[in-house]
C-alpha cells in the first residue's frame, strides 16, 4: 500500500481532463494512442467472441471508449466513472451511462471490468464486494493489474514504470490479488499475462528509469497534456536515441516473461464462489 495515501482533493487533480488525459478523451499522441486503441479493439473481441453479449459495467471507464466497442458488439454498457468532470466524455461522445458511485447501481450485469482500477481504489475489497452484488448468476468479473511479483517489477525495483506514484494507492502480487478474489467470494476460471503494450512499454520505460535517465521523461512527452506538457528536452532525447538499444531488450523481456509466466500484468476472469 502507498503510504501516506494522497486525499481525494490530490487524487481529483491528477484525474482532472487535461492532467490525466485530453479533453477530447486521448491520453497519448496520435501513434501511441492509435496502437492502444488497436489493442482494446483485439481484446475486446477476445472477449465478445467467448461469451454472449448482455449487460456490461465498466468500473472506472475513463474516456469511454472501450464501453464504446462492446456497445457497437451489442452488450447494453454502464461506466463508473471518478466524477462527474471526467465522465463528461463517456457521456457527450458515446452517449453512455456513467455514475460517479457503484454504490448507485442495481444491476444484475453479465460482465464486469476492472482494468487498472482496483490498485487506484482506497478500499479494494470493498469493491469487490460491489461487484460482487452486482454481477448477475453465471457473469464474469475481469480483474487486471500492475503485477507486482513480475519480472520487470523486481528488475525495476523504484524505478519500476508501473509502481506509478501516488495515485497507485495498492500494489498487488499476483497471489496476493488472487487470495482477495476468493476472500472477496470469487472462483477464478482464467489467468492471463498477455497486455503486450502494457508489458512492453513496463519494460522499455522501467529500464530507462534504472539508466539514470529523468523518471517517466519518455511517457511523459508521450503523453497529451495541457498543463506541464514535455518539450524534446535533454532526458526525452536521450531516451529515444537510447530506444535502438532499449527495445530488443525490452522484447527479450517480453519472451522471457512469458517463458516465465510472470508478466508486468496479471488479469484475472472470476465468476460467484457458488455458480456453477
Amino acid at each position: 500500500m502507498t503510504w501516506p495515501q494522497p486525499d481525494l482533493a490530490t487524487l481529483e487533480r491528477f484525474y482532472s481532463p487535461g492532467e490525466y488525459r485530453y479533453e477530447e478523451g486521448k491520453r497519448f499522441i496520435a501513434p501511441v494512442e492509435w496502437l492502444f486503441e488497436w489493442q482494446k479493439k483485439r481484446s475486446v473481441r477476445r472477449v465478445a467472441g467467448t461469451v454472449k453479449a448482455g449487460s456490461m459495467l465498466d468500473i472506472g471507464c475513463g474516456s469511454g471508449y472501450t464501453a464504446s466497442l462492446f456497445q457497437q458488439n451489442g452488450w447494453s454498457v454502464t461506466g463508473v466513472g471518478f466524477n462527474n468532470e471526467t465522465a463528461c466524455h463517456a457521456r457527450e461522445t458515446y452517449a453512455i451511462e456513467v455514475v460517479t458511485s457503484i454504490s448507485e447501481l442495481q444491476g444484475p450485469f453479465d460482465l464486469i471490468l476492472v482494468n487498472h482500477v482496483l490498485e487506484h481504489c482506497f478500499d479494494p475489497e470493498q469493491l469487490l464486494h460491489e461487484c460482487d452484488r452486482l454481477l448477475s448468476d453465471g457473469g464474469r468479473l475481469v480483474v487486471a493489474v500492475p503485477n507486482y511479483s513480475s519480472l520487470q517489477s523486481r528488475f525495476g525495483r523504484e524505478c519500476w514504470f508501473h509502481t506509478d506514484l501516488p495515485i497507485h494507492l495498492y500494489h498487488f502480487t499476483e497471489q496476493g490479488l488472487a487470495e482477495l478474489l476468493v476472500k472477496s467470494g470469487y472462483t477464478i476460471i482464467e489467468k492471463s499475462h498477455a497486455d503486450w503494450a502494457q508489458n512492453f512499454y513496463g519494460w522499455l520505460q522501467t529500464m530507462l528509469n534504472r539508466a539514470g535517465v529523468d523518471h517517466n521523461a519518455l511517457y511523459d512527452f508521450l503523453r497529451m497534456r495541457k498543463k506541464g506538457r514535455a518539450g524534446f528536452s535533454g532526458a526525452v532525447i536521450l531516451s529515444l536515441l537510447a530506444c535502438s538499444v532499449l527495445v530488443p531488450a525490452s522484447l527479450l523481456g517480453l519472451l522471457l516473461e512469458r517463458l516465465f509466466q510472470t508478466g508486468g500484468v496479471i488479469r484475472f476472469t472470476a465468476r460467484h464462489k457458488t455458480a456453477t
